[in-house]
C-alpha cells in the first residue's frame, strides 16, 4: 500500500500482481484484481481499470465493503474518462450501499473526491466548490489524492470559461 501512496504505480502492479497470481482463494484473487485497478488509475489507464471493474461484478458482488470499493472506484474511473451519465447512474444505484461506509475514516476521503465530481459534473453545482476542495486539500495531503484535486480544479475552470463563452454569445 506504501507504492500506492508514493505513486509508484509499475512496482505496486508488479508485487500486486504476483500475490494475486499465487493465491489460491478465488476470493483473494479477486481483491488483489481490485487492487490493480487502482494502479491502473494512478497511470491513467482508466479504460483498462473500468474493463477489470466491470469483470469483477460477479466475483465480489457478495462482498459488500468490496463490493463498495468496486463500486467506487468504477465511479471515478467514469468521471476521469467524462462519462459522467454512467457515473450519475454507478453512484445513484450504490447510495445505499456507499452511505454504510461514506463516514468510515478509511473511505472517506475518496467519499469527498466522488462527491465533489457527482456536484460539479452530474448536477452543475458550482458554488462553493471551489472552497470545498481547498478544505479537502489540507484534511487529505497524499499525492495521489492531490493529483485528484487538481483535476477537479481544472473542470471547475473549464466550466467557468465555458459558462463566460456562453455569456459572451448571447450578448
Amino acid at each position: 500500500m506504501p507504492l500506492l501512496g508514493e505513486a509508484k504505480y509499475e512496482e505496486y502492479l508488479e508485487k500486486i500482481t504476483a500475490i494475486r497470481d499465487k493465491v489460491k482463494s478465488k476470493h483473494l484473487r479477486a481483491i488483489a484484481e481490485l487492487n490493480r485497478t487502482a494502479a491502473l488509475t494512478g497511470k491513467k489507464e482508466y479504460g483498462t481499470a473500468v474493463e477489470i471493474l466491470k469483470e469483477l461484478e460477479p466475483r465480489v458482488k457478495k462482498m459488500p465493503s468490496v463490493e463498495m470499493v468496486r463500486r467506487l472506484n468504477l465511479c471515478l474511473n467514469y468521471f476521469y474518462l467524462k462519462d459522467y451519465e454512467e457515473a450519475e447512474t454507478l453512484y445513484q444505484d450504490s447510495e445505499v450501499l456507499f452511505g454504510k461506509y461514506k463516514e468510515n475514516a478509511f473511505y472517506k476521503k475518496n467519499f469527498t473526491i466522488l462527491d465533489l465530481f457527482m456536484d460539479l459534473c452530474c448536477y452543475g453545482k458550482k458554488e462553493g466548490v471551489a472552497e470545498r476542495i481547498q478544505e479537502a486539500r489540507r484534511m487529505y495531503p497524499e499525492k495521489q489524492l492531490q493529483e485528484d484535486f487538481e483535476y477537479l480544479e481544472e473542470l471547475l475552470e473549464e466550466g467557468k470559461e465555458n459558462l463566460q463563452e456562453d455569456t459572451k454569445s448571447d450578448v
